[in-house]
Order: structure tokens, then C-alpha cells, then sequence
């Protein structure tokens, strides 16, 4: 795990200041990314599956690094933004607009060189990125446990919502059906007499004529 090369450059073409612990084609390869970079991001772009770019850009300026794919994103942005730092404490606005390219290569590429070895080779540097992912991993999943049981509250509140709904139905329903019931029950007494009432007009009838 460890960085290979590292750069910081103004705009699209003016590299003022790199550095690689390996000779190799990645300062050629990094040049044609500086076109295609968007501005004021950070990200991170794969390489062959084996290497990584990583690349903070600010206010015009791009600070890329290169390592390989097992060193963590953590510790590449750490580096990224402990040179970003170094650099602008050391050269003002002014200085950083004007310079010409490789115009700090003399006096900031032994910063370079250092950050690099620093984060390559000191293992509690790596102990104290690999907490920091734990730490939020841990904020991560008490986040997604909270989510969740959110999630699980409105599904509750819609579940008591649908029983009171079906609750409240089931109590139209019946009263509805007791109404029915006692408006047939009143049909059938109403039936009942007027068939009453006409045995007892045919008995009246019989009755008189004879």
C-alpha cells in the first residue's frame, strides 16, 4: 500500500511542483486527466483496476496523487489535504497565481517527498485513517438502525391507521345492517296486519249479507 506519485497544478496545464518515488509514465498519464477534471470536487478515478487517482480541486487548483488500488481513500485524501494545506501556508494567492510552471518544483518538492514517505511508512498514521472509517462506519449503520426503525414507526402508524379504518367500517357495516334487519322486520308487521285487516273486512262483509 503507498502513494507513487503526486502533483499540484493551476488550471489545466501549469504543474508547479510533482514528485514520483518510482520513474515511470504516470506524470504523462495524470496530464491528460487535468482537462476531464471537474471543478471544486474531489474524486477518485481507477486505473487498470491496480492503481487509483485521487484529486482535490480548489479555487483552480488540482492536488492529484497516485496509488496503488490497496491503499485506502482515507489515508490518499489525508495526504491530499495535508499538501493542500502545507502549500497554501507557504506560498500567498498572489504567488500561487503567478507562478510559472515548475516555478515551486525547487521549494516545495522536499515537502512532497516527506508527506510521501510519511504516509507510506508509518503504520500509525494507517491505524488512526482505519479508525476514523470504523468511527464512521459505526455513525453509518446507527444511522441506517435509525432509518429503519423510522421506517418501521410509519409502517405501524399506516398499519393502526388501516385497523381503525377497517374498525370504523366493520361498525358502519353492522349498524347498516341492523337497520336493514328492522326495516324488514317493520315490512313483515306491516304485511302481516294489512292481511289481518282484510280477513277481518271479508268477515265483516259475510257477516252483513247474511
Amino acid at each position: 500500500m503507498s502513494l507513487i506519485y503526486a502533483v499540484i497544478v493551476r488550471g489545466n496545464n501549469i504543474t508547479l511542483v510533482d514528485y514520483e518515488s518510482v520513474t515511470s509514465n504516470f506524470p504523462s498519464l495524470a496530464k491528460k486527466l487535468f482537462d476531464k477534471l471537474k471543478k471544486n470536487t474531489r474524486q477518485t478515478c481507477v486505473y487498470e483496476q491496480n492503481y487509483h487517482f485521487h484529486y482535490i480541486n480548489e479555487d483552480d487548483f488540482t492536488y492529484l496523487c497516485l496509488a496503488d488500488a490497496l491503499l485506502s481513500k482515507a489515508t490518499a485524501f489525508a495526504f491530499l489535504e495535508e499538501i493542500k494545506e502545507l502549500f497554501c501556508e507557504k506560498f500567498s494567492e498572489n504567488i500561487r497565481r503567478q507562478a510559472i510552471n515548475y516555478g515551486m518544483q525547487n521549494q516545495f518538492v522536499e515537502y512532497l517527498k516527506a508527506k510521501m514517505n510519511y504516509y507510506n511508512n508509518d503504520p500509525e498514521n494507517e491505524k488512526i485513517v482505519r479508525l476514523q472509517k470504523q468511527l464512521t462506519d459505526v455513525a453509518n449503520q446507527m444511522s441506517l438502525t435509525l432509518d429503519q426503525i423510522l421506517d418501521r414507526e410509519d409502517q405501524i402508524q399506516i398499519l393502526v391507521h388501516t385497523t381503525q379504518t377497517m374498525t370504523t367500517f366493520a361498525g358502519a357495516m353492522k349498524t347498516t345492517a341492523t337497520q336493514v334487519r328492522k326495516d324488514q322486520e317493520s315490512r313483515a308487521l306491516r304485511t302481516k296486519l294489512f292481511i289481518a285487516a282484510v280477513i277481518v273486512a271479508m268477515f265483516l262483509v259475510i257477516y252483513l249479507l247474511y
